[in-house]
């Protein structure tokens, strides 16, 4: 028997997830994170993906003040500074229901210890709005969904639950290290690219691009072990240079933030490794990673608070 599923999040990732979701008769509602008692609206979504096809759904969206209660699956699919906000919101609702977090950061499922039962997804997946309620699709894989608590049966349910034949999920009882694998990934995207001012293919097109992110992964994959978590930095280069293949063209979305004066995940990325790495009293072993980070926040602030650059006379 189906579920209902609730997608908390109508951006890029959430609108694709719920049109896909239509697309196979499962019984979802699409949940705005960051606005509240607002009616629910019903509109129609199209989504075209890397292959070309179009695919175009009627969906209802609406907020946590419309619903007295929630009984099935929670999806999270907002930025991941706004967990803290949701959790509370989700706290105060009556029905039983699971949380899947479909984002990608280190220690973002904290704001939900006191949720029986919360799950992991590492997404391998890409969407970009486009104008007119049109969205962008790539997938690189299926996108391993695991239990912290590490109870695979459980986690198959979900899966069987969640997946969908455009935007596949499946079970992975490691999830911890696919965690720790796309964040490192992450931490190269969402920083270069972004300072670039790039798409995602820029890493098979450009070898100081590459250069760089092979220099983050190290002193991530370094800061790992110091936790006692063994990665192995040659199959992530693999990993980063296949999404860049596989995402050719596509903007990551802190760039896709930046250029929309929003806030952006870097907190949960660069910034938490090195919060990490200052934790375990060697923050030496992550500098790089940390000023791409810090850049990244820097500007950001600048668009923002629309900050005027300074200038100077000639002289």
């Amino acid at each position: 028997m189906n579920q209902n599923i609730y997608i908390v999040g109508a951006g890029a990732i959430g609108k694709a997830l719920a049109v896909f979701m239509k697309e196979e008769n499962k019984k979802v509602l699409l949940i705005r994170g960051s606005v509240d008692d607002e009616p629910a609206e019903k509109s129609r979504i199209s989504v075209r993906n890397q292959d070309g096809q179009l695919f175009q759904q009627e969906v209802i969206t609406t907020t946590f003040s419309n619903l007295s209660s929630i009984d099935g699956i929670v999806l999270i699919a907002t930025k991941t500074f706004s967990n803290t906000e949701i959790a509370q919101k989700l706290s105060g609702k009556k029905g039983k229901f699971s949380i899947v977090l479909l984002q990608n950061g280190l220690n973002i499922e904290a704001p939900f210890q006191d949720f029986k039962e919360v799950y992991r997804c590492v997404l391998f997946s890409t969407s970009q709005v486009l104008p007119e309620n049109n969205i962008s699709f790539k997938t690189v894989t299926a996108s391993p969904v695991g239990r912290i608590a590490n109870n695979k049966t459980q986690t198959e349910e979900i899966v069987g639950q969640i997946n969908t034949a455009q935007f596949g999920f499946r079970s992975e009882a490691n999830i911890e290290k696919f965690v720790w694998d796309k964040v490192i990934v992450n931490c190269a995207f969402n920083s270069i690219c972004p300072l670039l001012e790039t798409d995602n293919g820029v890493f098979q097109r450009n070898k100081d691009a590459m250069r760089l992110a092979r220099e983050i992964i190290l002193e991530c994959v370094s800061l790992a072990k110091e936790y006692g978590i063994s990665l192995d930095k040659s199959d992530i280069e693999e990993k980063l240079l296949f999404i860049s293949q596989k995402a050719d063209g596509q903007l990551i979305s802190t760039y896709e933030d930046i250029r929309k004066n929003r806030r952006t995940e870097i907190d949960s990325l660069n910034l938490e490794i090195a919060r990490l790495a200052d934790n375990m009293g060697k923050p030496d072993l992550t500098p790089k990673t940390k000023l791409l980070g810090e850049l990244i926040s820097i500007k950001s602030d600048i668009g923002i608070n629309n900050i005027t650059p300074v200038t100077h006379d000639g002289g």
